[in-house]
């Protein structure tokens, strides 16, 4: 199990993620600390935009933009999307004091989630995958192959799933976000 994709592939992005969280949390406090709380209200505008930046690789697969390889539109779309998330999370704070931003937040996690290890990582699993299984069946005995593929196969599989959820989440995030954004043009003194 300790040379699965689980472990190598799995454990290391669940480790950045929650760098990522704990990175918010520590600028949130320095914000606080440094009586700048007031920042984090425009981190929300800026990691929208970040967040709207990163949807150009979607409109590259729909060839809807010409320019430049998919893969640089990959790269963009997971960089925008992880500095979107982590100003957002700072703009959310650690604050709770309304649902409709609380369930947003907590919906971009799972989309960020959900998008970076299925979009980033799918394509590198698999192939990662068969040459494993190539040399492992040259140099362990039946049992341990049998083992390391069990491993391997129920990470790929995992992986595949998001696929089928990522995109209706994407619509919900839009949603609840734009909820939250006429919201808080009605109720917010942007003073």
């Amino acid at each position: 199990m300790w040379k699965s994709v689980l472990i190598q592939k799995a454990l290391p992005l669940f480790l950045s993620y929650l760098l990522l969280i704990i990175a918010a949390i520590s600028l949130d406090y320095l914000l606080h600390f440094a009586n700048l709380v007031w920042v984090g209200r425009y981190m929300g505008v800026a990691g929208t935009l970040f967040l709207f930046l990163s949807f150009g690789y979607s409109a590259r697969k729909k060839k809807l933009i010409q320019n430049s390889t998919v893969k640089f539109f990959l790269r963009l779309h997971c960089n925008a999307g992880w500095i979107g998330t982590l100003m957002i999370l700072i703009h959310s704070g650690i604050h709770f004091n309304a649902l409709l931003p609380w369930a947003a937040t907590a919906l971009m996690m799972v989309v960020t989630a959900s998008g970076h290890v299925g979009q980033y990582l799918l394509k590198k699993v698999r192939e990662e995958v068969k040459q494993k299984m190539k040399l492992l069946g040259l140099q362990v005995t039946e049992d341990e192959l049998l083992q390391q593929r069990y491993w391997d196969t129920v990470t790929v599989k995992a992986l595949e799933k998001w696929r089928s959820l990522h995109m209706p989440m994407v619509s919900v995030l839009i949603a609840l976000s734009l909820s939250h954004i006429i919201a808080i043009s009605f109720f917010l003194n942007w003073r």
